[in-house]
């Protein structure tokens, strides 16, 4: 089968870019030819297709005009037209109009996933309700949360009455995750064999990623250890002035900056963060207990959902039960030992190739017309 899977921008490190990978990984070791279309690229692999309108030349920046020619072309081109996102996001509504509008006309099955509706975000502009998120009947509507589907349900019942909604949860490559490279990560960042290194995957321009949370978690864990902490932040990107800005400036021994493989980065940590306000699921979380550290999180709500797999994951305001859980070696290993069942049950991606056939199979049993 030859599908198209669409999203604004594939092969970063957000998390959308990394969930995109997963599904675009499974489907081909289904057997299916997989093109990847997005307004931008920041990695590139042959038959890539770059379609003008769904990214901005600068961020909050209007996209250029949609390119119709080209989302007609793929449509037809195509037997399966997964839009990862594409017909979620705020920041490109025209172009998420038009992939409806064009499938619609070419009668093409698809299937949306969507990580980000416009009322759980903090959009850069006023958001056409009526537009995004896509919510056409005749589509395969995937929520990787129940709390999204609910929403869904609740704003479009037509939506629940044809049976067009379906919970997916993200899912984390269990097996790969466990083998980084402590020592030699923790060297190459200089970090020395004492320091207790926290590691917040995150990105410095969103807001309910809360690094100003994160850093006061940091600096209290830091003034009950009896050694130092260290705290991580994933992006380099410099902070504009104020409260991140000013946050960043007091981390303990702070760190910056990405490395290539996620299982070194979890190996060369000892404490996973993401004291978000808001998450769609939340992958890091799944991430640390897949790679076997602790974390720590919340208060974003999803995170409720994680727990309810059987999940511990304690919140930053809990910061003198942490540091006696690190302290005790044998609670620690219960408690990685609990996470990692909890994962390997519930969010393995090796069981991806079978959920993704069964929703290839009921987006391909729906009507495709308007």
């Amino acid at each position: 089968m030859r599908v198209c899977l669409v999203s604004h921008r594939l092969g970063g490190f957000d998390g959308v870019s990394i969930e995109a990978a997963k599904w675009i990984s499974a489907l081909r070791s289904l057997g299916h030819r997989v093109t990847r279309a997005a307004g931008h690229f920041v990695d590139h692999e042959p038959g890539d297709v770059e379609v003008t309108g769904m990214w901005a030349d600068r961020p909050g920046g209007d996209p250029p005009p949609v390119a119709h020619g080209t989302i007609r072309r793929l449509c037809a081109e195509h037997d399966l037209l997964v839009l990862d996102n594409a017909g979620s996001l705020w920041s490109a509504p025209d172009a998420s109009a038009a992939w409806q509008r064009h499938a619609l006309d070419a009668a093409i099955p698809v299937i949306l996933r969507h990580h980000d509706p416009a009322w759980q975000g903090t959009p850069l502009r006023a958001v056409d309700g009526d537009t995004v998120p896509l919510h056409h009947p005749a589509h395969l509507h995937v929520l990787i949360n129940e709390r999204t589907a609910r929403e869904f349900a609740e704003r479009w019942p037509e939506l629940d009455r044809a049976g067009a909604l379906r919970v997916v949860h993200n899912r984390v490559d269990v097996d790969g995750l466990g083998g980084g490279d402590r020592d030699g990560t923790r060297s190459r960042l200089g970090v020395a064999p004492g320091e207790l290194l926290i590691v917040h995957p995150a990105r410095v321009e969103g807001p309910n990623k809360n690094i100003p949370g994160a850093v006061a978690f940091a600096g209290a864990l830091d003034r009950q250890w009896d050694s130092p902490v260290r705290y991580w932040l994933t992006d380099a990107t410099p902070a504009p002035a104020g409260p991140v800005a000013d946050a960043l400036a007091a981390a303990p021994g702070p760190l910056r900056g990405h490395v290539a493989e996620q299982a070194d980065m979890y190996a060369a940590s000892d404490l996973v963060l993401l004291p978000s306000t808001w998450e769609g699921w939340g992958l890091p979380v799944a991430e640390a207990a897949a790679a076997r550290r602790l974390v720590v999180a919340g208060p974003y709500p999803v995170l409720d959902e994680l727990r309810a797999l059987g999940l511990h994951v304690p919140s930053p305001d809990d910061v003198a039960d942490i540091a006696e859980l690190l302290r005790d070696p044998a609670a620690t290993e219960a408690r990685l030992d609990a996470n990692h069942t909890a994962v390997r049950t519930h969010l393995d991606a090796a069981e991806l190739p079978t959920v993704l056939t069964d929703l290839i199979h009921q987006s391909r049993t729906r009507p495709t017309t308007a």
